[in-house]
């Protein structure tokens, strides 16, 4: 598995440093494009007429995004420490694996899984409530955030693959919980 994280990787941080101008790209996607992704996902829910609707899609994307961020990718930075590839390619040395030197201010911190992909999975699966071009939008708008934050430097490929699994797991226990919630209090 590692084999192909360095193979992905390497690939695409080197196409991104290699293009002038490209690197604008993804450090546009990987620093800019999350704080979009949520003001756009705030835009559609206050298009919402219903107001019982939009606050329940509004605590369901609240309730699985602080799950998968705040609390199951925290347990593996702080159970686990894998590092980012900056950081290994440095200590690396001697290896296939180029020298990385990453395209946006990140910390040493652990890597995996990606905070910002399983942070915006959530809300972008709870964006498929409010309508489906929105849901499909913010998704892919968040896919792109994965794929710039691993061009940059800062994530392997599977850190974002982690996100995603964390991300969605997390909104599928949220939307288990809250439907029990809004029951048990009518």
């Amino acid at each position: 598995m590692f084999d192909l994280d360095y193979s992905i990787f390497g690939a695409l941080y080197r196409f991104a440093t290699s293009v002038p101008y490209l690197e604008w790209v993804y450090v546009f996607l990987a620093s800019y494009l999350p704080y979009i992704v949520v003001v756009v996902f705030l835009y559609e829910l206050l298009r919402v007429r219903e107001l019982k609707k939009k606050f329940y899609i509004f605590f369901l994307a609240i309730v699985s995004a602080l799950l998968s961020w705040g609390v199951v990718a925290y347990c593996f930075h702080f159970f686990w420490h894998r590092a980012r590839p900056f950081i290994f390619a440095g200590a690396a040395a001697g290896t296939s694996m180029p020298s990385v030197v990453p395209l946006i201010h990140a910390v040493a911190s652990s890597s995996f899984p990606s905070g910002h992909v399983s942070f915006l999975v959530p809300v972008a699966l709870s964006a498929f409530l409010i309508n489906r071009r929105a849901g499909i939008w913010i998704s892919v708008l968040t896919l792109l955030i994965g794929f710039g934050r691993i061009a940059v430097g800062v994530h392997w490929p599977s850190d974002v693959l982690g996100g995603i699994l964390i991300g969605a797991v997390s909104y599928a226990a949220a939307y288990k919980l809250l439907p029990r919630i809004n029951a048990d209090s009518a």
